[in-house]
């Protein structure tokens, strides 16, 4: 278990043992919490562990025969957003109710099924998955991944057993990350720039995020300023993805708000600590279009990217112009 699992989901792999040893295991689970933390890490390490052969405690044997086709193995389905797009068709869901309704290969075996993310299904999507969870079969297992489980269906969330997943205590996600990121100083940046999720700490460093995000930080400060135009500070930012301009933003606001209403002055980036003296609720105003922003990119909605970034810019641009508050 220690090396499929990570060491902040040792509790709710026990609370999922303890539920199959007593017979109280649900036939969907949800598992739910910020992105980043290894929730997709702890559903595969699930779905081996449940149409192993021989299980224990610790997790799959892997000897056996289910565990030797690991993903390959034919009573394991994964369910996620076909290549190059968002959401999750209604035909894959439908596809999955034919599955469900099948035998197992393995006699007196599981059907594991994955849904990854849960909040790419519409609200068709999601209908046409509620038959299977109202009437499921005793030999299948749905698992749901969903980083925002308040944008599924109630009738979806009410049908599942929750799994949440926290951040992690910041002493295990240092102790984890510094095996990746070994200088300490890093790491902690790193993780503090992410809000402490380990994963989303990692990629961070291992995309040079960081340097990303500094570079981001100085355009702003630069359009703000008035030494840039508008064009340019989106020519600046050409390279960055939409989801990560978004992550970015989100976080800033995130950390200055933090200061602004509670005094928190060590989590503000020292570019954003000029924009402490703004309001907090044009600062929250703002983060609430950030979001609302990635969230319909999330779900697949078309937007234009270079539209939508100027539109933040000057967003972000228009109270400090109102209050005399540049820089």
């Amino acid at each position: 278990m220690a090396e499929t699992i990570l060491p902040w989901q040792v509790s709710q792999w026990d609370q999922l043992v303890r539920a199959e040893e007593e017979g109280r295991l649900g036939h969907a689970l949800l598992l739910s919490g910020p992105s980043g933390i290894g929730k997709q890490r702890f559903a595969k390490a699930l779905m081996h562990w449940l149409a192993c052969e021989q299980p224990s405690a610790q997790g799959a044997c892997g000897t056996c025969r289910a565990c030797h086709f690991g993903l390959e193995n034919p009573d394991i389905h994964i369910i996620e957003p076909p290549e190059g797009k968002r959401q999750i068709g209604v035909d894959q869901v439908r596809e999955l109710v034919g599955i469900s309704a099948q035998t197992a290969h393995r006699s007196g075996g599981r059907k594991v099924i994955l849904i990854q993310p849960a909040d790419a299904m519409n609200t068709n999507t999601a209908n046409a998955l509620l038959k299977t969870l109202e009437e499921p079969t005793g030999d299948t297992v749905l698992i749901l991944i969903s980083d925002e489980p308040a944008r599924l269906l109630p009738t979806i969330r009410s049908r599942c057993q929750r799994l949440p997943f926290p951040v992690p205590p910041k002493s295990l996600a240092q102790d984890w990350l510094k095996m990746i990121v070994t200088d300490r100083e890093q790491c902690e940046v790193c993780l503090h720039e992410t809000g402490g999720r380990p994963l989303a700490a990692q990629f961070l460093f291992e995309s040079d995020g960081l340097a990303a995000r500094q570079r981001c930080d100085e355009t702003l400060q630069a359009w703000v300023a008035g030494e840039i135009s508008l064009s340019q500070a989106s020519d600046a930012l050409k390279d960055c993805e939409l989801d990560f301009l978004l992550e970015w933003l989100s976080q800033r606001t995130h950390h200055l708000l933090r200061a602004v209403m509670g005094g928190d002055e060590s989590a503000v980036n020292t570019i954003w600590q000029s924009w402490r003296q703004r309001p907090a609720q044009d600062i929250l105003a703002f983060q609430q279009q950030v979001l609302e922003l990635r969230a319909q990119v999330q779900r697949g909605v078309a937007v234009n990217r270079q539209l939508t970034l100027e539109s933040l810019l000057l967003s972000w641009n228009m109270p400090a112009r109102r209050v005399g508050l540049g820089l």
